[in-house]
């Protein structure tokens, strides 16, 4: 059975010139526009390997990523050259390439990507639970900065975050909860600004800070 591998683009051409790429070199192909339709797709179809673009209406890329059911592997095709998201994407084990993309490269890249998956233990899907809003958003600090946690997994929080003019949002941060001082770090994996004075962002917990995380998570 050929390796599915789902293409994930807003623009028609751009998907069905990709598509038919592929399905020449022999995979299975599925596509999607947004993040919702690829999220189902993953779901229902669970694909071998995960081709999308940065910018994806009110979505990026590297939200998808981080919102699959499961880990799978990655690439990101972009035309924006961007220092900050490229770091982010390779932080989460994705590829990130810029346009225009030679056909022989990407070829490669995904037989590479599609063998080392192959030989990679199970993955293990890290939401054991869904994502659940936060009924009552907590105050946090996230650094120097004020926070607001809206929703949690566990595995994951997003947030609200206070800007400071000029100052661009940290890779990684540590959360701080209330008078005890419980602290949790995070890894930023999305961000997008709300509006001229704040962030809203997700992010993983830090493996090192996954046993305060669990028992902070029975008390929100």
């Amino acid at each position: 059975m050929s390796n599915k591998i789902l293409i994930v683009d807003d623009d028609a051409a751009t998907r069905e010139s990709l598509a038919m790429l592929l399905e020449d070199a022999g995979y299975g192909v599925l596509t999607a526009s947004t993040v919702p339709s690829a999220l189902k797709i993953m779901a229902d179809r669970e694909p071998d390997l995960l081709i999308t673009d940065i910018r994806l209406d009110a979505y990026n890329g590297l939200q998808l990523i981080a919102m699959a059911p499961k880990r799978i592997p990655a690439i990101v095709v972009t035309g924006f050259a961007d220092p900050s998201l490229e770091a982010d994407a390779r932080r989460m084990g994705a590829d990130y390439l810029l346009k225009p993309v030679a056909t022989s490269a990407l070829r490669d890249l995904i037989a590479q990507k599609l063998a080392n998956a192959d030989r990679s233990p199970a993955p293990i899907n890290t939401r054991a639970e869904p994502r659940r809003p936060v009924t009552i958003p907590v105050s946090v600090n996230a650094g120097s900065l004020a926070a607001r946690l809206l929703d949690v997994s566990n595995r994951g929080v997003k947030l609200e975050v206070e800007c400071l003019v000029g100052v661009e949002l940290p890779a990684s941060l540590t959360l701080r909860f209330g008078e005890d001082d419980a602290s949790v770090g995070v890894d930023v994996v999305w961000k997008r600004g709300k509006n001229d004075s704040s962030w809203l962002c997700g992010a993983v917990v830090a493996h090192a800070s996954e046993p305060q995380w669990r028992a902070l998570l029975n008390t929100l």
